[in-house]
């Protein structure tokens, strides 16, 4: 009874981590749609203000819960996930002053096909063809929901950009693999990470961008949702995601935050809707279900 109790605890604990994972993703989708209303708020500032308002409310709520010391965590873990976060944020802000936005953002999201291709090398038991196919899909799907860079030439500096874009997606996927063998570290350290983040970006911000603050209540209220959602709650459910769901299929599911993305920015009116976006579609969501595939099919063989 025992051991049936275990299996049913793991498969609710990969469940929640899942789910985790989708709302990581269904956050980060709506980055794009909430920046652009801040177009005159430089980007470490918004670093600065987001992250610190994510380290404030959550010191806040772990101080209530009686969780505050789940913040200091070993060098390792911590190291891990300020370097993951901190250098995939500096590198892609960087990347977008030397390369067309789109290519750098393309070259970014090759994080979620590195992720499944390491882990069918890494680990059999979580590898299945359909992770690939699905990723590979999202990746060509992607590619259909990139603007055309009309007039871009390639220069050095373009290379420079295009070279961050891929240190993005390496950094990104050393990060999430990496996490994985801190499972039993609390995800309330994150909060410490935010914090830490909140204040190197604070230093950058003054050292090379002008202040701006927000002109109204608009602008505020932006600032604050992204503080608990995209740079908050965020972070802290791919923490959670890296160390018990799926890697593969993560990886897969993850190209569906640049498809729902583009739909917002369309949604607020500030993108069309192309056959390029309809393709995009098709190929994006046709990839998550492939991707599912090998779990409906272990789902379907347990009835």
């Amino acid at each position: 009874m025992s051991n049936i109790q275990q299996i049913s605890n793991g498969k609710s604990k990969t469940l929640i981590a899942t789910a985790s994972g989708l709302l990581t993703i269904l956050l980060w989708s709506s980055l794009a749609v909430m920046t652009t209303s801040l177009p005159n708020i430089p980007r470490f500032q918004l670093l600065w203000f987001g992250f610190g308002e994510a380290f404030i409310i959550g010191s806040i709520i772990l101080a209530c819960t009686g969780r505050l010391r789940e913040m200091a965590q070993p060098f390792a873990p911590w190291f891990t996930a300020f370097c993951g976060i901190f250098f995939f944020h500096l590198f892609y802000f960087v990347g977008l002053n030397f390369a067309p936005p789109a290519k750098v953002t393309l070259l970014s999201y090759l994080w979620p096909t590195m992720l499944v291709v390491c882990i069918a090398f890494l680990s059999a038991k979580q590898f299945h063809i359909a992770y690939i196919l699905g990723a590979v899909m999202g990746l060509v799907g992607t590619i259909f929901l990139l603007p055309p860079d009309h007039g871009a030439l390639l220069t050095s500096g373009n290379l420079i950009g295009y070279f961050l874009g891929i240190l993005c997606a390496i950094v990104w996927t050393i990060y999430s693999l990496v996490n994985r063998r801190y499972a039993s570290v609390p995800t309330g350290m994150m909060i410490g990470v935010c914090g830490g983040i909140s204040l190197v970006a604070m230093g950058i911000h003054f050292m090379f961008e002008p202040t701006v603050f927000p002109k109204n209540f608009k602008e505020i209220l932006t600032i604050f949702y992204l503080g608990c959602g995209p740079m908050g709650i965020a972070f802290l459910a791919w923490d959670y995601a890296t160390k018990s769901a799926n890697l593969s299929l993560m990886g897969s599911l993850s190209y569906l935050a640049p498809l729902l993305s583009t739909l917002w920015l369309v949604l607020a009116g500030k993108a069309p809707a192309t056959m390029g976006l309809f393709v995009a579609v098709l190929l994006i969501v046709g990839g998550a279900i492939v991707a599912t595939y090998p779990l409906q099919k272990k789902k379907n063989s347990e009835c």
